[in-house]
């Protein structure tokens, strides 16, 4: 049986058109509402374990805090969510917009924004990373619906066919960069996209993207997976968790325990790493 036979998820020939296009697509009825609740309860313990010590007002956060909380790699330290990434669905959907035969995780995490919590600045994902190139596709799914008062994410078309930019930094360490006047643009205006809970929406690694400041009672709850194509090396030194524990060197193929193959779906549940990260907020370097 091929890999394209074992699809549980087959893709339409239209969505995947639609990703090679525009750089982003938006797929519905992947999970059932029990799955959601209960997948959606599993992140919610997760998130609030791991921030149960921090009592501080969104005003009182630094600016990139003030755009979501972040919990990072949530499969290592979760079962449930661990069940859920490595079931086999997303990856597969993930092979198929990216058009390759394998792919491996890269990373998962919540991005809950808050209440009152301001933009996220328009980016690329993948010039955060040292990995070039390389087939990248992210998928963001929500919890509850989504809109431009919650935090709705709004997209570039066709901006992923320029390659990498000049990198924004979101974290406000320094003035980002006004990536949607970048030169090499010819499409800049962001479409904005709201969902309803579940149906989630793919970019690519390439793809600017940026999200609305929440300006409604209630947290925007979203969780994020990253999926690479499986073959890929490593392009430089940058410090980047991921490769660095899995000792990964620049030139060499991107692999280990923490960056595991989730399509083919592995005949076993992958290993879970014995190092981790830290539980809450970003991290680029093994401590």
């Amino acid at each position: 049986m091929s890999a394209e036979e074992a699809f549980s998820h087959t893709l339409s020939k239209s969505v995947i058109d639609q990703f090679s296009a525009d750089g982003f697509v938006a797929t519905a009825g992947v999970f059932s509402a029990t799955e959601l609740e209960r997948f959606g309860t599993a992140v919610d313990d997760e998130v609030r374990q791991r921030t149960a010590h921090d009592l501080r007002k969104v005003e009182a956060k630094s600016t990139y805090e003030q755009s979501f909380v972040q919990c990072m790699r949530l499969w290592e330290t979760n079962d449930l969510v661990r069940d859920f990434v490595c079931d086999g669905r997303l990856a597969s959907m993930a092979a198929q917009l990216l058009k390759v035969p394998s792919v491996r995780l890269w990373q998962d995490q919540a991005l809950f924004k808050e209440a009152g919590g301001r933009e996220t600045d328009p980016h690329q994902d993948q010039t955060f990373w040292p990995i070039g190139s390389a087939p990248l596709v992210s998928v963001w799914i929500p919890f509850d619906a989504v809109t431009r008062d919650n935090g709705a994410m709004a997209y570039v078309p066709g901006s992923h066919l320029v390659g990498g930019l000049r990198p924004v930094d979101i974290t406000h360490t320094t003035k980002p960069y006004d990536i949607l006047n970048d030169a090499k643009l010819t499409e800049r205006t962001p479409r904005w996209m709201e969902v309803q809970a579940g149906e989630m929406i793919w970019h690519h690694g390439f793809t600017i993207h940026q999200a609305a400041a929440n300006t409604s009672n209630a947290t925007r709850r979203v969780f994020t997976v990253v999926f690479i194509a499986d073959g890929c090396t490593r392009t430089n030194a940058w410090p980047t968790f991921p490769l660095d524990r899995d000792q990964v060197g620049v030139g060499d193929a991107i692999a280990g325990d923490g960056m595991p193959v989730l399509w083919p779906k592995p005949s076993e549940p992958p290993k879970v790493p014995e190092q981790r990260g830290v539980l809450l907020g970003v991290q680029s370097r093994v401590l």
